[in-house]
């Protein structure tokens, strides 16, 4: 599988192409390119793994569709050579025979007693330090696994935190998105930087903007959009990436 990410960056190096040229054309974040060029294909969902590969082949020249098709069977080789063949597990280990001793054979009725008395001692003192000392230990809380995650898919759900909503004008825009599938996409608001996110199922992010704003995104049939009153649907199909798609005052009259 690194043999083809080696290629794609000797053809981008063939090319005098750079990282940043790339991330200019595409709006890809270059992290994201990097991670492309190590071979590190758990960066993002397939969808969008297939659909960066796709655009960095683009933006050097190849052609894309070929491209994903070597990806393809590049990656099938992998697996097949690093499934491992079945062997018959080894017998479980002989359980050792275990011996019980009598306590009278190393101690004496008056060494147990003086013994369990120390232990009754200990005990008491563990307690009484427990219900008078003046600082009482937080109670552990024992939460379910399946809650963590959802909380750690929660904290995932933008590559980046979403920007703060511009103050409130009478002439303001404002984009609604509503994602049927996990999406990456990138967000110009204005002449603002762009903000780049990755949303799961069921997000419904909104953006307000004075004039305009700049969408791209993967896998755009996936998201249905909504521009102050007017419903403008999804902006592609789905699994294509579209790209640099402006939506003004215009476009929310249906001109």
């Amino acid at each position: 599988m690194n043999i083809f990410f080696l290629e794609l960056k000797r053809a981008r190096e063939e090319k005098r192409v750079s990282l940043a040229d790339i991330a200019d054309r595409t709006l890809i974040n270059i992290r994201h390119l990097e991670a492309i060029e190590r071979g590190d294909t758990s960066i993002l969902p397939e969808t969008y793994v297939r659909a960066f590969i796709r655009e960095y082949a683009a933006a050097i020249g190849l052609d894309g569709a070929e491209t994903l098709r070597r990806f393809d069977e590049t990656r099938r080789a992998g697996e097949e050579t690093a499934r491992p063949a079945e062997r018959a597990l080894p017998p479980p280990p002989a359980k050792r025979p275990t011996f019980s001793l009598e306590p009278s054979t190393f101690m004496t009725p008056r060494m147990a007693t003086i013994g369990v008395t120390l232990v009754i001692i200990a005990v008491a003192a563990v307690f009484a330090w427990n219900l008078f000392s003046p600082g009482t230990t937080a109670p552990v809380i024992e939460i379910p696994f399946q809650n963590v995650v959802k909380e750690q898919e929660d904290q995932s759900a933008t590559a980046h935190p979403a920007p703060p909503p511009s103050p409130h004008r009478t002439d303001s825009l404002t984009l609604f998105a509503s994602v049927s599938d996990t999406v990456w996409m990138t967000i110009t608001v204005d002449s603002l930087p762009p903000h780049e996110y990755i949303f799961h199922p069921g997000s419904k992010p909104s953006w307000r903007a004075g004039n305009r704003f700049l969408v791209t995104l993967g896998n755009a049939g996936a998201v249905s959009f909504a521009l102050d009153k007017r419903q403008l649907g999804t902006l592609g199909r789905r699994g294509n990436v579209v790209r640099n798609v402006t939506l003004t005052r215009q476009t929310a009259a249906g001109r």
